[in-house]
């Protein structure tokens, strides 16, 4: 019996290499092609504008600018009000967004980022600066008014930008683009200084990175424990009739996507569900759209947390589960 445990347990120790290994030349793969995708479906009233960027309108002050070419799918939006425009993240820097941008407005433009992964400041140079999210992280890697992402959020080892900061952002502060309005959110999970726009009178939600179709994702410089939280302020926020707009992949949410990702969550914590081996994390599903990519050491901090933060018995013994 025991030579039997012994090779059934190298017999998935050796599948699991097989799935790493699989998963690490995919990425190569990627890397190796500049991250170029061929398979290119348009949403219905989406246009090229040119060889790489797709224009789809939403309204005739909002619009999604997306890079369905490269293989993260990137989704910018501009916003307009009367007298002011955002850019709400300037892409993957594979082609310069900006003159996109200015085909597209003439009005003042405060650019924005959801947060500091290389992936949204990839055009970030072709700006005058930025306005970021007044957070202890960002003022933190701030000198003389110039920010640069620490290597961990950023995620890129070979270069950082260094951005002029045009002015700081207060977290739930409205801002006013001219008889349009958008509130400031902070919303960690996915990083710790993701921040989602929320148009209340329109119904819009910017999510950035926190919610799309696809992998979500809260790794390194992730935290599950914020993750929840995050979900549970958004819904306060927002009435439930929302369309949520996210930096990847498909550029429409259901607003209740939040509900699905806060049971999820929940669920992941207190050790109710398993996960599957994802390179060197654990995959778990939230619906038929969304996963959600994380570790055991984070599962087991959010379930600390939210111990101590007061939950009911049952998550002590959870806790317990998830510890041994």
């Amino acid at each position: 019996m025991t030579g039997i445990k012994v090779t059934h347990k190298r017999g998935k120790n050796m599948e699991s290499a097989v799935y790493k290994l699989k998963r690490i030349v995919r990425m190569l793969r990627l890397i190796a092609s500049g991250g170029v995708v061929a398979n290119i479906e348009l949403n219905p009233g989406a246009e090229w504008i040119d060889d790489w960027f797709v224009l789809e309108k939403i309204n005739d002050q909002t619009f999604i600018i997306s890079e369905p070419r490269y293989y993260l799918k990137n989704n910018s939006y501009l916003i307009l009000g009367d007298s002011q425009a955002i850019l709400f993240d300037v892409g993957s820097g594979k082609r310069n967004i900006a003159p996109v941008v200015r085909s597209l407005t003439c009005l003042p433009l405060t650019v924005i980022i959801s947060h500091s992964h290389s992936d949204h400041l990839g055009s970030i140079d072709e700006f005058e600066g930025c306005a970021i999210a007044d957070l202890p992280i960002n003022r933190k890697h701030t000198r003389d008014g110039i920010f640069t992402p620490s290597f961990i959020i950023y995620s890129n080892i070979c270069r950082r930008p260094r951005i002029r900061v045009q002015r700081w952002l207060k977290i739930n502060e409205l801002l006013d683009l001219g008889n349009r309005y958008l509130r400031v959110i902070h919303v960690p999970g996915h990083s710790a200084d993701s921040i989602a726009l929320l148009d209340q009178t329109n119904g819009m939600l910017f999510g950035g990175d926190f919610l799309y179709h696809g992998n979500l994702i809260a790794t390194v410089g992730g935290d599950l424990f914020d993750y929840l939280t995050s979900v549970r302020s958004l819904l306060e926020w927002t009435e439930g009739n929302e369309l949520i707009f996210p930096a990847h992949y498909a550029t429409r949410l259901p607003a209740d996507l939040l509900l699905d990702v806060e049971a999820a969550l929940v669920k992941i914590i207190e050790g109710r569900v398993e996960g599957r081996r994802y390179v060197f994390s654990r995959k778990y599903s939230v619906n038929e759209q969304v996963g959600l990519i994380t570790s055991k050491r984070l599962i087991r901090s959010a379930a600390r947390k939210l111990y101590q933060a007061g939950t009911e018995p049952e998550e002590e013994l959870a806790l317990d589960k998830i510890q041994h």
